[in-house]
């Protein structure tokens, strides 16, 4: 029987300035600014829903995951897929190459990790696309491809947004104990990943395992990386070196100081490396 009340990890998978953080403001507060605003590791929020399956009313708890969308930090998506249930793949339709980026990397790291989960496509931007007729083309295209639902949505509008939630939502609710099976897909290879950004996806990912999760972990590397102005896009190597040092001065007040120490070197080292091999 389908539960009256579901808790759903969904996923915000694309590239970065797509739109993503901007469609998740619109859906839970049904706010949009102009201000674009790069997503540090993952953010988390979280919005309830109720939608219909099989006649009956089920209450769903999103626990909606806005994934950094800049190449090289692998380690933080990757690890931010796990547990999810559902994803809302996002491209921008003023940019080809973000559509032709869900099929090339962020589908097949999702199938390969997570399985073939329900997904729902949205074209974003559509208030600044003239011909309409040739977006709709592509979208079909993609629905027909990954046998998913696709929407072409506006954050700045709202059009569009809260029904591929609500879709998402649906279809989540409909494999509710159905098993998705997991596939590797071929992958094209990737450029080469600028060595600080690589570093940077290293200090995520080590000090959300020294925290146990990324649930825990991820706030406060987001907040160390604000403070030390880090442009996850570019960044540099003196905002990481002050990015290790205030991670080390958080953990000071929870483990003992040796291991802070130790986590904080191993740290420097990759940093260190870099200069060893300019």
């Amino acid at each position: 029987m389908t539960p009256e009340l579901l808790k759903a990890k969904v996923l915000l998978l694309g590239d970065g300035a797509v739109g993503k953080t901007s469609l998740l403001r619109r859906f839970v507060v049904d706010q949009f600014s102009d201000d674009y605003i790069t997503t540090v590791g993952t953010k988390v929020s979280k919005k309830d829903l109720t939608v219909k399956h099989d006649g009956v009313s089920v209450e769903i708890v999103m626990q909606i995951w806005d994934v950094l969308g800049q190449r090289g930090y692998a380690g933080v998506q990757e690890t931010a897929l796990k547990g999810a249930r559902g994803a809302l793949m996002v491209y921008d339709l003023t940019r080809d190459e973000t559509r032709r980026s869900l099929e090339e990397y962020w589908v097949p790291m999702l199938w390969r990790l997570v399985g073939k989960i329900p997904v729902v496509f949205a074209g974003n931007k559509v208030d600044l696309v003239a011909d309409k007729v040739s977006v709709h083309e592509l979208l079909g295209y993609l629905t027909q491809r990954y046998e998913a639902e696709g929407f072409l949505s506006s954050a700045r509008t709202g059009e569009h947004v809260e029904e591929a939630f609500v879709k998402l939502g649906q279809d989540i609710v409909a494999g509710v104990g159905k098993t998705a099976p997991k596939v590797a897909l071929p992958t094209i290879p990737q450029e080469p990943v600028d060595i600080l950004i690589a570093v940077a996806d290293r200090i995520m990912t080590d000090f959300c395992a020294q925290m146990g999760s990324v649930d825990a972990g991820m706030p406060v590397v987001k907040r160390q990386f604000e403070i030390a102005n880090v442009d996850v896009r570019a960044p540099s190597k003196e905002s990481l070196m002050k990015v290790v040092e205030l991670l080390a001065d958080v953990e000071k007040d929870f483990k003992p100081a040796e291991e802070v120490e130790a986590n904080k070197k191993r740290r420097a080292a990759w940093l260190a490396e870099i200069a060893a091999t300019a």
